[in-house]
């Protein structure tokens, strides 16, 4: 696979919180089962890196970013509704 085909994603939570677990673990078993793309997952904790945050407009946590491939596109949620999490990933 060429560089190209990785798709990169951030996903920004607070500290340890529930939320912020269930998303990881929801964006994991999505990824891992149904995506046919090399993932690349970068995990912001908001209150290490508020300007991030802020760069990224983010006023909701969980929040996932699709980086790459564009266009950058944002869902807020501890992606537990595995139909919106497919759609916004196309699958």
């Amino acid at each position: 696979m060429t560089e190209e085909s990785i798709h990169r994603f951030r996903l920004y939570i607070v500290d340890s919180s529930p939320a912020g677990k269930r998303a990881i673990t929801n964006f994991q078993r999505i990824t891992g089962t149904l995506y046919q793309y090399p993932v690349e997952l970068e995990i912001i904790d908001i209150l290490e890196k508020p300007a991030m945050a802020e760069a990224d407009h983010i006023i909701a946590v969980p929040a996932l970013i699709r980086l790459e491939p564009f266009p950058i596109i944002k869902i807020i949620g501890d992606l537990s509704n595995v139909a919106g999490l497919r759609a916004f990933l196309g699958i």
